[in-house]
Order: C-alpha cells, then sequence, then structure tokens
C-alpha cells in the first residue's frame, strides 16, 4: 500500500537526517529523496522545485 502523500514540507524527517549526515554525496542525496517519496512526500522529493527546497533547506540548516 502507497504512504499517503503528505503536503507539509518534511522539516522533521529532514532535521533528524541532519543529524546523522553533515555531509553528503551525491548516492546519499539520492537515497533521501528515495526515502522522503516512500514516507509520502512524493510533492517535495520527485519535483525539480521540491529538490531545490530541500536542498537549500539542508544546505542552511547543517552546521
Amino acid at each position: 500500500m502507497p504512504a499517503k502523500i503528505k503536503k507539509r514540507f518534511p522539516k522533521k524527517e529532514l532535521n533528524a537526517w541532519l543529524r546523522v549526515h553533515q555531509t553528503w554525496d551525491h548516492i546519499e542525496w539520492l537515497n533521501l529523496l528515495e526515502n522522503l517519496t516512500k514516507l509520502g512526500f512524493h510533492e517535495w522529493s520527485t519535483s525539480g522545485l521540491g529538490q531545490r527546497e530541500i536542498g537549500f533547506y539542508l544546505e542552511t540548516k547543517r552546521h
């Protein structure tokens, strides 16, 4: 059964991911997008605009 599509920005999920990943490579980025899709964040993880928003959030929030 597919995950319910969630329209909210995956801030909680991204913050949890950032606690483990201070840096990342292309494979980890693709894995993150795939995981977000499985969690129901299709609108963010599959569109170019959504991916840019996710990337911008990660870049501005990492320490």
